[in-house]
């Protein structure tokens, strides 16, 4: 065993025993005591100033201590002595020179008032006009250099490039600098685009220049200024010669933009050129000039400079690859200049910067504001081009009259992106007033709107604060004598007035020299002083102040678009939007009696029996012949008969029946319902010209609809789909294609198909009223089957019941709760106005375009409210498919009526059509409640009324809970009928 494990233990230690082991040890030590004392006063007055009289007194009474001046450092016995080294001096005489210079030191002062003497002020050749503080960075140059490269002394490196160099030959140096141009100490680098310091280009060393008195971090602190403000003019400079390089395709834009900037550029050099201090005060200057005012005169131009660096994307921190691209578009170009401007405007920038940027965008949008205000007819009417469509076949022979452009294609044309700077209004405004005009040139090209001249009619931007005040007042502008650009030469005088000009060719080479004065900076100048350093009260920010500008171009747009509104709703004749409305809703919406009569008499039928006329061609001119006397002849057909069709169209057995003589007859349905217009004094009727032209703008045409699977339905007489291969079509004259789009008519197609099936129920329905219910005509249906024949009758009701509310819901609320509210907004005058507008018309109306959308939106409530949007396609087929189900029920019974089926066979074919139409009506009504509670204005049955008193449309969703309260919500149609 480790006898080591058996060493002993160290015994504890209480702690408390070594606190009082130490204090007994710090009572042992001596006591100190103060070095000073303060005696007490005395309890009585006290007088400072008396015992400071006294004090005195006493200490000049004292002996003289003797001189012991210490030994001075090296450095303050090279100050002390001048001439010769001390070492090299005589003791006693350097002891003494000593004693003197303290001496000296304490009689002068030098204008110190804290009484602290530094080591330089010992020296005979320090300054009187020193600065009374004892800190070294408030002391001159050279001092406060020389004690920073004491303390820290700069670090040798290889890779620098040190220039030292005095004051006048740097300030002489960097007058050329900050004017773009290479100068003794700098030189420009087109890599970098930058100025860099003599002779580290092809050493690539960097450039150190030291002034004297200055240490490097100083000396760069006051030369990185003019750097700046000459490297930015260079860049300018070189952006000014890419940009009168650009093709004259890019537009105007980017040539003005180039000559502002050119302008601008010249401007910055005379200013500069003048800045302090000339070379003459540099040549002549004996002492040293005021270095931090001159550097400090410079702050606004490098601040400005800067500015139009960031407008340009050439700011001074970024390489040549970085620079922002400019867009020859004026739109991102312009928008680029006043989002700067406005940015300036914000931080309340020298006003000398915002006038600057200000007089960039007056000019260089200048030549794209006046080719706006042209496309709408302000100052000028814009160069119109027609638009003129390519021909497919080079050998196709020209017509002979010409063909009318496209409407749309002349629309597709206009602009609708616009700078920053236009006003929301206007943004709103001029794409429609720039259509319009388009669509007045068409419609009314003699207008005087367009014939009467604008030359008074101009564009000017609002800067000082007299023109904004007199825009805000309606006033004359005040009057200005703008400096020309370039002063012309001055010539000798000619006979000739008109040849004066040509006088410089005659003249020998050499003979007189032009003075061509460029006096281009002077009209920025006069901009400069006369802008307003803060924008008026009227006009807080730069977007009111642009509103307040362009609001005559404003009033001009309004005046425009309401003007072409009210030739297509006020005026009579053809452009009448208003009398095409009612020839649509008549035609289309079989909203015509005539028409409607007509169309049922041609397509459907209501007869009892299957009957077809075995004569050929039965719907020609000989067919229509016919005396009406004469009973067509009987003939059974091999297809079941397609109940509500009419017979003529069956007589082929193929469907559909397209041919000429279905043409002719439908043709023969138009023209012969069309209105006959007003009898005149002589005995002839008069018709408005909307209707006369209905002729060849209306007719029926024939579409090709897909096949397949599920696609095919039209191919068969007995659905309800059978007639969606026909439908109408419409032609608008020129332009009013944009109030009846094509897009527009797409909708009264989907309603007119949506009628003709309605109407194929309805006429089948009242086809088997006449086999069930006269007695002339039917035979008795299920003679042997009672409860069959009840559920029949049970079951006609419901459907007719059905049927017609659907029909009145849909000729009654659908369409003309929504159409006559329309067409009574179009009654509006602009005479019975309520607003101070007079551009606002009470209809509400704005221009052309808003109207073609609201009448674009009747179409889409009328077709919501009758379920045939495409976003409802669910309770849509639940409606539609109740109407066929109502459709096969009068195609069971009217084979019945052939004796094509028995009873038997017709009766649970009954039970299963009611069954499914039960079924179908339930789900249908659930949905629709479901609708009409998610509708804002479901409880409001009465209808409401516009301010004026006109009635309210009833809407698209809105308008189910008008179907709901037609169709029987006590579910009774659903029942089975009860047996005697």
């Amino acid at each position: 065993m480790d006898p080591a494990m058996w060493t002993p233990l160290e015994p504890f230690i209480d702690p408390r025993d070594v606190l009082a082991h130490h204090h007994q040890k710090l009572q042992d030590l001596p006591r100190l005591a103060p070095r000073f004392f303060v005696p007490v006063l005395e309890n009585k007055p006290q007088n400072p100033i008396m015992e400071s009289l006294k004090l005195e007194a006493a200490n000049t009474s004292l002996p003289k201590r003797p001189f012991c001046p210490p030994k001075l450092p090296e450095e303050l016995a090279v100050l002390a002595f001048d001439a010769v080294e001390p070492r090299r001096r005589n003791p006693e005489d350097v002891q003494r020179s000593i004693q003197q210079l303290w001496m000296e030191a304490a009689t002068r002062k030098l204008g110190v008032r804290s009484g602290m003497l530094s080591w330089d002020r010992l020296r005979r050749t320090h300054t009187d006009k020193a600065v009374p503080t004892v800190f070294l960075s408030e002391q001159e140059g050279l001092v406060y250099s020389s004690a920073r490269y004491h303390v820290q002394p700069r670090l040798y490196n290889s890779m620098d490039s040190i220039l030292s160099v005095n004051q006048r030959e740097l300030l002489l140096s960097l007058k050329s600098t900050v004017l773009g141009m290479s100068s003794q100490f700098y030189v420009w680098d087109s890599v970098s685009e930058r100025f860099t310091q003599v002779g580290t280009l092809e050493n690539r060393k960097r450039g150190v220049l030291l002034l004297d008195g200055k240490d490097d971090a100083i000396s760069a602190s006051i030369i990185s200024r003019f750097l700046t403000v000459g490297t930015l003019i260079r860049r300018l400079e070189l952006l000014l010669s890419s940009l009168r390089t650009r093709s004259a395709r890019e537009g105007p834009t980017i040539h003005a933009l180039a000559h502002s900037l050119s302008t601008t550029l010249n401007f910055i050099r005379e200013i500069l050129s003048s800045c302090p201090p000339t070379a003459d005060e540099i040549a002549s200057a004996t002492d040293m000039l005021p270095l931090s005012a001159i550097w400090a005169h410079y702050a606004t131009h490098e601040e400005l400079l800067v500015a139009l660096a960031e407008v340009y994307g050439r700011d001074h921190g970024r390489r040549p690859d970085e620079y922002d691209i400019l867009e020859s578009s004026s739109v991102p170009l312009l928008s680029r200049i006043f989002d700067h401007l406005e940015r300036h405007f914000e931080r309340q920038s020298p006003p000398i910067i915002r006038a600057t940027i200000a007089f960039i965008l007056k000019n260089a949008s200048h030549g794209y504001i006046q080719q706006v205000a042209h496309s709408i007819g302000f100052g000028g009417q814009p160069s119109y081009k027609p638009v003129k469509k390519e021909r497919k076949d080079q050998y196709e022979l020209e017509e002979e009259e010409e063909e009318e452009e496209d409407i749309f294609d002349l629309l597709d044309t206009i602009e609708t992106s616009f700078p920053s700077f236009f006003p929301l209004k206007l943004l709103q405004a001029l794409p429609a007033a720039q259509k319009s005009l388009i669509l007045f040139r068409v419609a009314q090209p003699d207008h005087p709107l367009l014939t009467s001249p604008t030359t008074k009619a101009s564009f000017r931007w609002l800067w000082t604060a007299e023109e904004i005040w007199a825009a805000w007042n309606g006033n004359k502008f005040p009057e200005g004598s703008p400096a020309p650009s370039f002063a012309a030469p001055s010539l000798p005088p000619s006979a000739v007035p008109e040849l004066s000009i040509f006088k410089l060719f005659d003249l020998e080479p050499g003979i007189q020299t032009i003075d061509v004065q460029d006096s281009s900076s002077t009209v920025l100048r006069e901009f400069v002083d006369k802008f307003s350093s803060s924008l008026p009260l009227i006009t807080p920010t730069l977007a009111e102040l642009a509103s307040l500008t362009f609001n005559d171009l404003m009033q001009h747009a309004s005046t425009l678009s309401s003007t072409l509104l009210s030739l297509f709703i006020d005026s009579p004749g053809k452009l009448n939007f208003r009398s095409h409305l009612i020839l649509l809703r008549s035609y289309l919406l079989l909203a015509a009696p005539s028409f409607k009569s007509r169309l049922l008499n041609a397509l459907f039928s209501d007869e009892g029996e299957y009957e077809v006329d075995i004569t050929p061609h039965s719907m020609s001119l000989r067919s229509l012949r016919r005396r009406p006397g004469k009973k067509p002849k009987e003939k059974e057909g091999k297809q079941p008969w397609a109940v509500g069709l009419s017979p003529n169209l069956l007589e082929r057995e193929t469907w559909p029946p397209v041919g000429a003589d279905l043409s002719f007859f439908l043709r023969t349905v138009i023209v012969d319902s069309l209105d006959q217009g007003k009898e005149t004094e002589d005995g002839t009727f008069e018709r408005e010209d909307v209707v006369e032209e209905a002729e060849w703008r209306l007719g029926f045409a024939i579409r090709d609809l897909p096949t397949g699977a599920g696609k095919d339905k039209w191919l068969d007489p007995l659905s309800i789909e059978a007639l969606d291969f026909l439908y109408m079509d419409y032609k608008p004259p020129h332009p009013l294609e944009i109030l009846i789009s094509p897009e527009i008519l797409a909708k009264y197609q989907r309603m007119f198909t949506f009628l003709l099936r309605l109407q194929r129920v309805e006429c089948a329905l009242k086809s088997l009223f006449r086999m069930s219910t006269h007695r002339a005509i039917a035979k008795f249906l299920f003679p042997t089957l009672s409860p069959s024949r009840k559920l029949l009758l049970h079951f006609r009701f419901v459907a007719q019941a059905f049927v017609s509310s659907l029909s009145g819901y849909v000729f009654d609320t659908a369409i003309g709760g929504n159409f006559d509210p329309f067409l009574a907004r179009l009654s509006a005058d602009l005479s019975s106005t309520s607003s101070s507008d007079p551009n606002v018309r009470d209809d509400g109306f704005s221009d052309v375009f808003e109207l073609a959308q609201c009448h674009s939106a009747l179409l889409d409530d009328i077709l919501s409210a009758c379920l045939l949007r495409s976003g409802q396609r669910g309770v849509g087929d639940l409606l539609r498919h109740a109407l066929e189900l109502v459709l096969e029920f009068t195609i069971v019974v009217g084979e019945l009526h052939r004796g094509r089926i028995k009873e038997y066979q017709a009766a649970p074919l009954i039970e299963e059509l009611f069954s499914k139409f039960g079924t179908k009506m339930t789900t249908l009504t659930k949905v629709l409640k479901g609708l009409v509670d998610k509708s804002p204005s479901s409880s409001k049955l009465s209808l409401e009324a516009y301010a004026g008193g006109r009635r309210r449309s009833t809407g698209g969703l809105d308008a189910l809970y008008h179907l709901l309260i037609r169709i029987d919500l006590t579910d009774w149609w659903s029942k089975s009928p009860k047996t005697a």
